[in-house]
């Protein structure tokens, strides 16, 4: 079966994504393609973005403020006409670079190249070109022949990049559709109905191929690519099916992450396998409020993603609350901390709405753990937790020395130790790196019987009796100062529970390639300083919940935390002010 299915695609390769078919698929009827995938085995968000492309092809796919919404068929032609594009310039199967900005014409641009058999790597069209370009030599190298990696440009204005062969399709347009010229599949004069043949199917990145290359910071300061699955991305959209919201199909998702950050494939995913539709906001909207606000009351949207300081920038008006978005049903988390005042204010002000923590790294596609934050939760002082493991999971708590040394038996019940994750959405590994790769993931056995890969996090937490995770921080968080051993979470949460701060960061400070001191960062949740709010008095406060040498030796006030592209909080910059 296996020789028999390759040879269908290498068939399958010169086919065109548009062709008529000869041998189609029925036009399904349901709300949204049941997941996962309609056919097993091959690939869950084609399969569903062409499922409601045909049972209600005019459904949004795509909005963002001031421009026309994309449908779902438009989408799905759209893709097409872009993986011809890929499929008549390149005959294998490698990665393809999509540079572009937040549009309908990337989120086509990635359907194409899972299309036309290519994993997407997207990078964000703010990139400097000379990360593009480590980037596309990691490829390069990646491959035996060292062919230089295809890139596909959505936007006009992309920074010009040497090391790659570029397709420009920043000026792909579909034409409307011609139901009544030519029948289902309309003539020359415009795209083909959104029928799928047997030999196009095949053609697409299926199993266990990569689905996505994303490429994260490297501690060697080049960056790091990980390879999801299809088959990986497959099991997250069947758990996000069952999402609160979420599975009642058809809700509209913000879509604030850049493309090149994980966390984007939360909405991505969730939206296009429910038969939903992106509202993306704009570069503009991060940077002016009017323009944030506008676009969220324009977006009048279902479900909500973002980190959480993403979500404390909007809490900072009263005007993000029920009336700005009156349909608001779900906050979904992940990325960053989620502090009690966050939770707290998102429902006191969304009435009606669920708050849910996740967590899971980029090496675990996206996130493997889901809880809701209520009154209960928020009851207690300690950090919250960030939930229990979805099924197909499991989480191993394990004792080790440190993020390098090996790892040793399970935890006990509440005792700390490193998470590792084991599961069916664990990625491949890095990309071209067998070395790291061998470190960080390997094989083991679920509960079922299952084999499956498994991940060590690097991260920090303890299982409670009832299974829930509680994280802890980063490995690389956990500092010596002076000698003693300091978790800066630990130190951050105590900080973010005194009376009056609204967010608080710790970072070390360096000198002589040692941490020489603590320095805190913190925002007060009010205008006016208090006697309680100075340096020292937050100093005095804090030292009555932890012992003398946690205690940050620095204490800025500052108005607000810088945030990265990617909407967390800037350590680094934090690190050097």
């Amino acid at each position: 079966m296996p020789s028999m299915t390759m040879k269908t695609r290498d068939a399958a390769a010169a086919t065109p994504a548009t062709a008529m078919a000869t041998t189609t698929t029925a036009t399904p009827v349901a709300a949204h393609a049941p997941c996962p995938g309609l056919w097993g085995g091959t690939n869950t968000l084609l399969e569903s973005v062409w499922w409601t492309a045909v049972a209600r092809p005019d459904t949004p796919a795509f909005r963002s403020f001031g421009t026309p919404a994309m449908s779902y068929s438009e989408l799905w032609d759209l893709s097409g006409v872009i993986a011809d594009a890929i499929a008549g310039v390149r005959d294998d199967r490698l990665p393809v670079i999509v540079l572009g900005a937040k549009s309908a014409t990337t989120v086509a641009a990635f359907l194409a190249c899972l299309r036309s058999g290519h994993a997407y790597v997207p990078v964000d069209v703010s990139t400097p070109a000379s990360r593009i370009e480590d980037v596309a030599s990691q490829l390069s190298c990646g491959n035996a022949e060292g062919r230089l990696p295809l890139m596909v440009v959505t936007a006009p204005d992309a920074p010009a990049v040497t090391g790659a062969v570029t397709v420009d399709v920043s000026s792909c347009r579909v034409s409307p559709r011609l139901e009544d010229a030519g029948g289902p599949g309309g003539t020359a004069a415009g795209p083909s109905a959104p029928l799928l043949s047997d030999a196009e199917r095949l053609g697409w990145v299926w199993g266990d191929e990569t689905q996505y290359v994303i490429f994260t910071s490297g501690s060697t300061g080049k960056p790091k690519g990980i390879e999801v699955s299809a088959e990986d991305v497959g099991n997250f959209a069947a758990w996000m099916d069952a999402f609160p919201v979420v599975r009642e199909g058809s809700k509209t998702f913000i879509d604030q992450a850049c493309y090149s950050f994980d966390l984007s494939v939360y909405e991505l995913v969730g939206a296009l396998t429910t038969g939903g539709c992106l509202y993306a906001l704009s570069v503009d909207a991060a940077r002016d409020y009017a323009r944030l606000f506008e676009e969220l009351a324009d977006s009048d949207a279902h479900v909500w993603v973002s980190t959480p300081p993403f979500a404390d920038l909007c809490l900072a008006d009263k005007a993000f609350s029920r009336e700005l978005l009156p349909h608001l049903g779900l906050f979904l988390f992940c990325g960053d901390t989620l502090r009690h005042r966050t939770a707290d204010a998102l429902l006191r002000r969304f009435s009606g709405a669920r708050v849910a923590n996740t967590y899971g790294p980029t090496e675990s596609t996206v996130a493997v753990t889901y809880c809701e934050i209520d009154e209960r939760t928020l009851s207690s002082d300690a950090a919250l937790p960030v939930g229990v493991a979805r099924p197909g999971t499991e989480l191993r708590v394990l004792r080790t020395d440190g993020p390098d040394g090996p790892l040793g038996e399970p935890c006990a019940t509440g005792e700390t130790g490193e998470i590792v994750i084991v599961g069916d959405t664990v990625a491949k590994g890095y990309f071209n790196d067998s070395a790291k790769t061998a470190f960080a993931f390997g094989e083991a056995m679920l509960a079922d019987g299952r084999r499956v890969r498994s991940f060590r996090t690097g991260d920090l937490g303890h299982l409670d009796e009832d299974g829930m995770l509680h994280y802890e921080g980063r490995m690389g968080s956990l500092v010596k100062v002076n000698g003693f051993r300091v978790e800066l979470g630990d130190v951050e949460n105590h900080l973010a529970s005194l009376d009056g701060i609204k967010v608080a960061v710790v970072v070390p400070i360096i000198r002589k390639g040692r941490v020489s001191l603590l320095r805190a960062f913190v925002v007060l949740d009010h205008a006016t300083p208090r006697q309680a709010d100075t340096p020292q008095a937050i100093r005095e406060r804090l030292g009555r919940r932890i012992p003398s040498y946690m205690v940050p030796r620095s204490v800025r006030v500052i108005d607000h935390m810088p945030l990265t592209a990617n909407a967390k909080i800037d350590r680094k910059l934090l690190m050097v002010s």
